[in-house]
C-alpha cells in the first residue's frame, strides 16, 4: 500500500521566559523543534528531548498548536507568526510565558 504524507513545515524556535519569571532553576534559553502539519491536523513538538503532539489551527500566516494532557486540560499553547518569525508558548497551569523567534529547518 502507498501512504500519502501531508505537507509539513519544520521550525527551530529559541525563546526566553518573560521578565517576571521568578528564580531561575534551569537555563534561561529554551529550544523547541516544531513540525507543523499544514493540513491542520496534529503537529509534533520536541521540547527538551520530549516528543509532544497537539492539534493545529492555521489562520493565514499564523499557527496555533494546543497541547492537552490526559484529563483534556490545556498544558501549552504554541503561537507562531510565520510572517514575522516570532513565537510564544503560554503555559496556563504554570503561569509562564516563553517568547522567542523561529527559523525554518530542514526536518
Amino acid at each position: 500500500m502507498q501512504q500519502n504524507r501531508s505537507e509539513e513545515l519544520f521550525l527551530k524556535c529559541v525563546g526566553k521566559y518573560e521578565i517576571n519569571r521568578g528564580a531561575l532553576i534551569k537555563p534561561d534559553w529554551e529550544t523547541s523543534y516544531l513540525t507543523i502539519n499544514l493540513d491542520g491536523l496534529i503537529s509534533t513538538i520536541v521540547d527538551k528531548g520530549i516528543k509532544k503532539e497537539g492539534r493545529t489551527l492555521i489562520r493565514r500566516n499564523s499557527y496555533i498548536i494546543t497541547q492537552r494532557d490526559n484529563r483534556n486540560s490545556v498544558r501549552n499553547i504554541y503561537k507562531i507568526n510565520g510572517k514575522y518569525g516570532t513565537y510564544s508558548v503560554e503555559s496556563p497551569q504554570r503561569y509562564r510565558t516563553l517568547i522567542g523567534t523561529c527559523q525554518k529547518g530542514r526536518g
